[in-house]
This record gives structure tokens, C-alpha cells and sequence, in this order.
């Protein structure tokens, strides 16, 4: 037995001193339940409403400059009208409406929380009355008298798509459309030739969601279906999955209560498959009844994913113009309808050798407009090296002028007054020495004649948020934001912040940008009660030691704060459709990845977000670097930014590096880890793709290029060919490079990045003879992504593995909702 026990005290031995050369001794604490709740309560989703008067959402009044908003008062909502000068009142007797409300209503909230559960707000031009909802229930009120009703009304058809004059509305039974009389409730068949799977106006299987639509039955307007402004014809979309195989979603534990797993069958078309979806589009004449289908060009395709199809019509000329792309986004080009034939010419056309881009941002509305009745298209494009908007005529597709131009980028088009020949836009980096990412308003002439006009003061992002893409859109909301910009009136609302300042917002004039009349200060001292603490935004340098970056980094907050040196942790994304580090003051606390990064420092790490090259927001040559295989590029400019940072905070321990993202941030999280093992200790990668080669078409080839194939195709000759383009593209292939820790995190109904990615790292780690760690979590789809208990299980991964810690077993986040504070 001595042998054996002195093996035991050797190897007990070691082990400590392998934890103690982990870190410092205080490091090596076990953390408490007190430790664990301070993290929790400065998640990002348990701190949404603690910063009151964070915006002014303006809701304006006719077009002479008047609006009203809802702030944040004393004892409740409150509502305020401004005027174009700037003066502030009262919308109404809130005390005499609250009673209104109370009476008309029964027994209902508090008083304090009457008109804080006012919803679905409309105020007459007037202030003479007011309608809403409060729950379930519509209500009227007249403002003059104080006097409310209350009553049933009748619930929205959520399947409908009303018509401009809302006298009819399309909707889809059995695959096939119908027109319905509003006042008659008569309907008739536009189509009688869909069959399941050959279905008019049907979302794609691959546009995500499809299991929760056929779990729950929710129907909605028929998809990328536009009616004209007159109301006579209707632009439709047909799906043609009859071909596509099946790919299975297993639900292991019924939501359902039931014992049996339920196997939901969605048609994904793989990268190479030849048998893939068809998209046609259609004009139906609703007064003849003449169906004419729309025939595009060779290689042009209906781009389903990011874009509405119809971006503008002319009434007189009886056309619609529609935008299309080309495999891999390497084509984006205006077509003009004739709505009388079908006949679909060609008005602008932007190409480039890696992808053409019509935003900035891919989950960004475009930069089109269609102007007059007609006549002219402003057009965005990066032909130059950035992004700027430019003048066409609509009829001949001469480009008339160049609206914008130098080495600086056009964010979002937010107004347009064809009047005065003026465009409101968005935009950064033209003014020397700023952040380049914060966004400025800009006035510019339609006609090129002027310099763009800067609105907007100080050095701060100034928060005008464009409207998304359609398909990430909650069903239901608004096709259009509330416009903070009242051309007409020449007046405008600007919030702006950083993200250590909480933001302001003012009433600006339109012409010169001059302040008119400070609005709200937003008010987060109970944000800071909670423990929270601003991170700060640096610059620093890319792997070539010449390209400026931008990180922001929180520091050790809490009881481990004071050590020497603490672990780092790289809180990830790195995808080439959107940046994701923090510029103003809602998005340092906000809910990316659930807000963890704060949560984080109370526990002990430093935490550092960065966007490397091959994402968004800055040249086309900042964009595209790297190009297809952008990750590792990225990888290597967060490597160079961390140890830059750690030159500056040497609390920063770079012997203990960790990297943790979700979905395309699992993507760069895992191959951080196998690409870089020298320097990224431990990862945890949530919802990641590992494997391009081996997702469905459409997302990814828009962003990383079209796949080719050894015969010059793009459609694979055997089941398992790969794109001789995409080799780098695999990361499975880095598997035997392993050396430290890896958790992966997958949700089984993740229908954006399906489970077998993670089975195909997996495969590839055993057959390495690599440990890993896995988190499954059934019936998880990939808002898996921000879930709790992903949250507490990184945490603990971290824990162990970069502080030698014990995690504790038996916390529960709990999460609350913003009207719990």
C-alpha cells in the first residue's frame, strides 16, 4: 500500500502545484452564491429598463414639426408634446385620463401602471383624442372631455395582406392564393395549381422557424407578395421544394408531454445539390385576370433571405422595380416590370469579384430608393473602395450623379425630400480623428451640387437605427420605424451616446443641426445600483501593425477586482453581415449573447470585444480581407488587439486566454481555439458551423462566395465533393490541433445552423482522439445561443479551466422582465 500511497501524495502534489501556477492563490477561491448573483444581476436581459428616458421616439403630427413621445416619469408613463420650436407640454391630464382609463376598463393595473400598459398608441394630429389597447381590450378616449370607452374588437387576420386602399387582402389556403372583399368577406381563387411543396407565397423551409410554423399552425401574409398602389396587380412568389430532399429535426422530448420523439421534416437544399429550390415570381392583373410570369436574366434568382423583391412602383407607367442578386451576391441589379406583359428590363447592375453589397450591413434594409413616380433610383454602392450613394435615371438606367463621394462609408438612408432635392443619411468616418463606426446624420444634395452637411454633434454614436431585413421582422410589426427625421418641417430627433455616457436626446434643426431644445437625459442610476460598470472603447492595431481596429473592454469587477492578474476572455462574433462591438451606451449592458460580458468581470475575467478585419461597417477592403476565408484573418486581428490591450490594462493575464461565441461566433470561437492553441486556452463555441461544405444554400453563399466544384459547376458531381474553393472553409480538418478545452453548445431544433455541424466536430475530435466537452440541450433552437443555463455553464467552464476554480452547482439564474424593477 505505501508505493500506492506515496503515487497518490506525488501526484496530489503536482496537481496543486499545476492550480497554483494557474494563477494567483486568491484566483484559485472557489466562488460563492454572492459572487454568481452579482454576475447574474448584470446580465444584459435582467438590466433592459433600468435606464430611464433612454430614447425619444417621436410620433409627429401632421408635417408642421409637432410630436408626441412617451417618456419616463416620476410616478409613470408620461406623454409630451414638442413643438417645432421646442417647446414641451403636457399631452393631456394624465391624472384625468388614468381615471378615464379605470372606469371604462374595471378593475385593472394601478394607477402608476395604467398608462404604462396603454399599447398600439395613436394620438389624433389635434390632441383631441387618443385610441389603443390595454391587454386585450381597444379603447377610445376623448382628450377634451377625459371620457374613455372600452371594447372588443376584432382581432387582426394575421394571414391577410391588405391592400393599399384596405378594400381587399391577399392570403394563401392550400397552397394557392385568394383575394378577399373586406367589406363582403367574399373571396376568390387567384391560383388553383399549388400543391404542397409547389406553393404560393409560401416562406421557404430555409428561412428559419419552419418547425415552430408547423408546431404551432401560425399563419401569416403570404411571403414576398406586393400589391400595387392603385390595388390592381399583385406580384406573388411561387416555391417549387417538390425536388429538395427532406432534412429531419428530431424533437427528443415533446413539448407536447407525449413519450414518443417527433421527427418535423423541413426541404433544406445542401451546398451542390443540384435538386434545389425554384423561386418564380408573377403579376397578376386583378382586372383582366391575366397571370404573366416575371423571366429574369440568366443567373439572377429572387433573393429571399435579405430582401424585399419590390422596392417601388410607377403608378402612371404601369411598372414595379424589383432587385435580384446572383449566386454568392457577386451581382445585385434594379429590374424594371412592365405590370401590362411581364417584361422585366434591366435598370442598374453592380458587379464585383468577391460580393456586391447594398448596405453596409447585411440584416439592413438596402439603400434604394425609387423616387418620384418613377423617374429616378438612388442606388448604393462600394464600387470605389466604399460605400456611397449615387443618382440613376429609372427609365434609361444613366447614372445622373454621384451623391456622396470620398473615403468615408454611407451607413442608412433615413429620409428623402423630393422637394427640396435632399436626402438625410447616415454615416462615418468623414470627419477627421472620429471613431469611424459612430454614426452621424448627413444632408445632402439628390443632385450632387454640395458638400454632405453634418447635423450632428459631439464625437458620439448617434443612434438612427434603420429598419431590418423582412425575415427578422417579428410577424406583425411595423414595415417601417417611426421616421426620427420631419423633413418638411426641418426638424429632426437626435439621441446620441458612447458607451461609458448615458445617452441625450434633442430636437436639431434640419438645415444646420443647431439644438433646438434638449428633450431627455437618460437617468441610469439604478443601472449603476446594480453593480454595472462602463467598459471602455480603444483603438488599437490588426495583425499588420498599420490597420486601426476598435475594442472595447470591460474590466474585473467585484471581489477579485484588485488582483495582479486575471484570465481573459474574448467575447467573439466575427462574421462578415454585422459588427457587433459595443459604440453606444444601450449596447455595453445590452442582450448580445444574453449580455454576458459584464457578468463576466464580476466574476473575476478581463473581457475584451473587438471587430477584426472581414466585417462590416468600414471599406470594402476592410470588408472583403481575407476573402473567402475571412475567420482567420479575424482570429489573428483579435489576437493582436488583446495583446495590445494587455500592454495598457496589465491586470490582463495572457497565459490564460479564453474565447467563447454563438453561431457565427461559434464558428470563430472553435477555430480560435484549434487554429491559435498556443494562445486560446479554453473556448466555448454555441451553435456553430464547422463544416460550410455541409449547409443548406442560400445564407452563406451570399457572404463567403458561390461554392466551385472540380468541373467548374457549382453543383457537386458525388455525395462527397467539396467546393475546391472552400477547402479552408472546413474546421473540422483542424481538429488534431486541440490542445486545450472546448465546450460545444448545440440546440437539436436549431434550424439556422442544424445539430449535425456539431456532430461533424465531434466525429472529427474522436477520430483526432481529442477530449471535449459537450452541452446538448433538447428542444433549444438557436436562441439557445442567450439561454441561462448556457450562460451559467460557460461561466463555470471558464471557471475551472482558466482560474482553477470549483464552479457552484446549484445557482439558478433567474431572469426578470423589465417591469420587475
Amino acid at each position: 500500500m505505501k508505493p500506492l500511497i506515496s503515487m497518490l501524495l506525488a501526484l496530489g502534489s503536482l496537481a496543486g502545484l499545476a492550480q497554483a501556477s494557474m494563477a494567483d492563490s486568491s484566483a484559485a477561491d472557489n466562488p460563492t452564491s454572492a459572487d454568481y448573483a452579482a454576475a447574474a444581476r448584470v446580465l444584459g436581459f435582467n438590466l433592459q429598463g433600468l435606464v430611464r428616458n433612454e430614447s425619444v421616439v417621436p410620433h409627429w403630427l401632421g408635417d408642421a414639426g409637432r410630436f408626441w413621445y412617451r417618456r419616463d416619469g416620476e410616478e409613470g408613463s408620461e406623454f409630451v408634446v414638442v413643438t417645432a420650436k421646442g417647446a414641451k407640454s403636457p399631452a393631456f391630464d394624465h391624472a384625468a385620463l388614468t381615471r378615464a382609463l379605470i372606469e371604462a376598463l374595471g378593475e385593472q393595473p394601478s394607477n402608476e401602471a395604467m398608462l404604462a400598459s396603454l399599447a398600439d398608441v395613436r394620438i389624433s394630429d389635434d390632441i383631441s383624442s387618443l385610441s389603443g389597447r390595454v391587454g386585450q381590450r381597444s379603447i377610445d378616449c376623448n382628450l377634451q372631455t377625459s371620457k374613455c370607452r372600452a371594447f372588443d374588437a376584432p382581432a387582426p387576420t394575421p394571414e391577410a395582406l391588405l391592400s393599399p386602399d384596405g378594400r381587399r387582402a391577399v392570403l394563401t389556403r392550400d397552397d394557392n392564393l385568394f383575394v378577399r372583399d373586406m367589406a363582403t368577406n367574399q373571396e376568390r381563387q387567384l391560383t388553383n395549381d399549388g400543391a404542397p411543396y409547389y406553393s404560393w407565397g409560401k416562406m421557404p423551409d430555409d428561412m428559419f422557424g419552419t418547425v415552430a410554423r408547423q408546431k404551432s399552425g401560425l399563419k401569416r401574409p403570404p411571403f414576398q407578395t406586393y400589391w400595387s398602389p392603385d390595388a390592381r396587380y399583385l406580384v406573388a412568389l411561387r416555391l417549387d421544394e417538390r425536388k429538395v430532399a427532406a432534412y429531419p429535426f428530431v424533437e427528443w422530448v415533446p413539448t407536447d408531454g407525449s413519450r414518443r420523439p417527433i421527427v418535423y421534416q423541413s426541404r433544406l437544399a445542401f451546398t451542390g445539390d443540384r435538386d434545389a429550390m425554384v423561386a418564380d415570381y408573377f403579376i397578376f392583373d386583378l382586372q383582366s385576370g391575366r397571370r404573366m410570369q416575371i423571366e429574369l436574366p440568366e443567373g439572377y434568382k429572387p433573393s429571399l433571405l435579405f430582401d424585399d423583391a419590390v422596392l417601388g412602383w410607377s403608378r402612371k407607367r404601369g411598372q414595379a422595380f424589383v432587385m435580384t442578386r446572383t449566386l454568392g451576391s457577386q451581382s445585385t441589379a434594379l429590374f424594371r416590370l412592365n405590370l401590362a406583359d411581364g417584361r422585366a428590363t434591366k435598370v442598374i447592375e453592380d458587379s464585383w469579384r468577391t460580393r456586391s453589397a447594398t448596405n453596409t450591413v447585411e440584416y439592413n434594409l438596402p439603400n434604394i430608393r425609387i423616387l418620384g413616380d418613377g423617374e429616378e433610383i438612388v442606388w448604393y454602392s462600394d464600387r470605389t473602395g466604399w460605400g456611397h450613394i449615387y443618382l440613376y435615371d429609372a427609365q434609361s438606367g444613366r447614372l445622373k450623379n454621384a451623391i456622396t463621394r470620398g473615403e468615408w462609408l454611407v451607413h442608412d438612408i433615413h429620409a428623402v425630400e423630393e422637394k427640396r432635392r435632399e436626402i438625410y443619411f447616415t454615416a462615418g468616418g468623414r470627419e477627421p480623428g472620429r471613431d469611424p463606426y459612430y454614426r452621424h446624420l448627413y444632408r445632402a444634395s439628390l443632385d450632387g451640387r454640395a458638400n454632405a452637411k453634418l447635423l450632428t454633434e459631439p464625437n458620439a454614436d448617434h443612434h438612427f437605427d434603420p429598419q431590418s431585413i423582412p425575415v427578422l421582422r417579428p410577424l406583425g410589426a411595423a414595415t417601417t420605424l417611426t421616421s426620427l427625421i420631419q423633413p418638411a418641417a426641418g426638424v429632426f430627433v437626435d439621441t446620441w451616446s458612447t458607451v461609458d455616457q448615458p445617452p441625450v436626446s434633442v430636437l436639431r434643426s434640419a438645415r444646420d443641426g443647431h439644438v433646438i431644445a434638449e428633450l431627455e437625459r437618460a437617468d441610469a442610476s439604478r443601472l449603476f445600483a446594480t453593480g454595472w460598470k462602463p467598459p471602455v472603447r480603444e483603438r488599437v492595431k490588426a495583425a499588420d501593425g498599420k490597420t486601426d481596429l476598435y475594442a472595447v473592454y470591460y474590466a474585473p469587477q467585484g471581489k477579485r477586482a484588485d488582483e495582479n492578474k486575471h484570465p481573459v476572455i474574448d467575447a467573439a462574433y466575427g462574421g462578415p453581415q454585422v459588427s457587433i462591438t459595443p459604440r453606444n451606451f444601450p449596447a455595453a449592458y445590452g442582450t448580445f449573447w444574453g449580455g454576458t460580458q459584464s457578468a463576466l468581470t464580476q466574476l473575476g475575467f478581463s473581457v475584451v470585444t473587438v471587430d477584426g478585419r472581414g466585417t462590416p461597417v468600414r471599406s470594402r477592403a476592410f470588408r472583403d480581407a481575407g476573402y473567402t476565408e475571412f475567420t482567420q484573418l479575424g482570429i489573428d486581428d483579435h489576437v493582436a488587439a488583446i495583446r495590445e490591450l494587455a500592454g495598457r490594462h496589465p491586470q490582463m493575464d495572457l497565459t490564460r486566454v479564453g474565447i467563447y461565441g454563438g453561431s457565427w461566433g461559434g464558428t470563430f470561437s472553435a477555430q480560435a481555439i484549434l487554429s491559435r492553441p498556443g494562445f486560446y486556452k479554453v473556448a466555448v463555441s454555441t451553435a456553430g458551423v464547422y463544416d460550410y461544405a455541409a449547409m443548406y444554400t442560400g445564407q452563406f453563399d451570399n457572404m463567403v462566395g458561390p461554392p466551385l466544384y472540380a468541373d467548374g459547376t457549382h453543383h457537386r458531381g458525388n455525395p462527397t465533393e467539396s467546393p475546391v474553393n472552400w477547402s479552408k472553409l472546413d474546421i473540422t480538418r483542424l481538429a488534431d490541433r486541440l490542445q486545450g478545452h472546448l465546450m460545444l453548445v448545440y440546440g437539436d431544433m436549431d434550424e439556422n445552423v442544424p445539430s449535425h455541424q456539431a456532430f461533424r466536430l465531434i466525429d472529427a475530435l474522436i477520430r483526432a482522439n481529442k477530449s471535449y466537452d459537450l452541452l446538448y440541450v433538447p428542444n433549444r433552437t438557436h436562441a439557445v445561443i442567450g439561454q441561462p443555463y448556457v450562460i451559467k455553464r460557460t461561466w463555470d467552464y471558464f471557471l475551472e479551466h482558466l482560474q482553477g476554480a470549483q464552479p457552484l452547482l446549484d445557482f439558478t439564474i433567474e431572469t426578470r422582465p423589465a417591469d420587475a424593477h
